[in-house]
């Protein structure tokens, strides 16, 4: 799949022949000003959950993060990774939903046992079988200021996906930013074991299907001062004939370079 940055176009020549720039490169924008930007300082919540097709207690797991995401809507972001082995592989026939980013971020977090998730790639905020007190912890967090900003939007032509992406610093930071774009499928059906049963149609949402940035994001150059706002602009182009990108969203994390915390993030569809 094709992973570049385009320069900054009008929108009406995203898919035309702007010259590429490096990775490491973002226009200047004025905050607020750019159709993208509706949203400064909301702080909302990613929460990466690790699940399997054949783990029967994920879909109790769905349950709660359901609830979680009807009641905070866009405010929480989730990403489902399955699991690289064990109950994550498929059964036979069926889509195989592992990908290499989500086996790096299994393997970082040591992930042992499914369901776990995790808020906002927290380790002190980990939670394996059980996420009962999930909405409570998500809710305190949202309701805390954010110390910066991100929005995302996307727009599809035929297989080829632009991206823009704002950030915006809240307040003075001293470590260095890391921007990750993923791309997530909702209504996604195939079997899963639930409970004592195997659920032949059971719709998976959410579902990581691939990393567009590097693994652990791009650096984002800002000199960590408050009120500095970078645009960012992307291209991606799908391969996989599998994916239906009507049931797609583009994630964005901003993250601290030094231990990966998200310190906000943003979801979109892709229009």
């Amino acid at each position: 799949m094709e992973k570049t940055i385009i320069s900054l176009c009008a929108i009406v020549f995203l898919f035309a022949a702007c010259d590429k720039i490096p990775a490491d490169q973002y226009t200047t924008g004025t905050p607020g000003n750019s159709s993208e930007w509706q949203n400064a300082n909301v702080h909302r919540v990613y929460v990466e959950k690790y699940t399997g097709p054949k783990c029967p207690n994920c879909p109790a797991a769905d349950v709660t993060l359901d609830a979680a995401h009807h009641q905070f809507g866009d405010r929480l972001v989730i990403i489902s990774v399955n699991h690289p082995v064990g109950q994550g592989v498929p059964f036979n026939g069926d889509p195989d939903m592992r990908t290499d980013a989500g086996t790096t971020w299994d393997n970082y977090f040591g992930i042992n046992a499914i369901p776990t998730a995790f808020i906002n790639r927290d380790r002190s905020m980990k939670y394996s079988g059980s996420m009962g007190a999930i909405s409570a912890d998500i809710e305190t967090i949202i309701n805390q200021a954010p110390q910066a900003g991100v929005e995302v939007s996307a727009i599809a032509a035929s297989d080829t996906i632009a991206i823009t992406v704002d950030v915006e610093l809240f307040r003075q930071l001293d470590d260095g930013l890391t921007l990750t774009l993923a791309l997530t499928e909702d209504s996604v059906k195939y079997r899963q074991s639930n409970g004592s049963e195997v659920v032949s149609d059971y719709e998976h949402n959410h579902m990581l299907r691939d990393v567009i940035t590097d693994v652990w994001g791009n650096d984002i150059p800002m000199e960590g001062n408050a009120g500095e706002h970078k645009i960012g602009h992307f291209t991606y182009t799908v391969t996989n004939s599998d994916i239906n990108l009507q049931n797609c969203h583009i994630v964005a994390l901003l993250s601290r370079k030094s231990d990966r915390h998200v310190l906000n993030c943003a979801e979109c569809t892709i229009q």
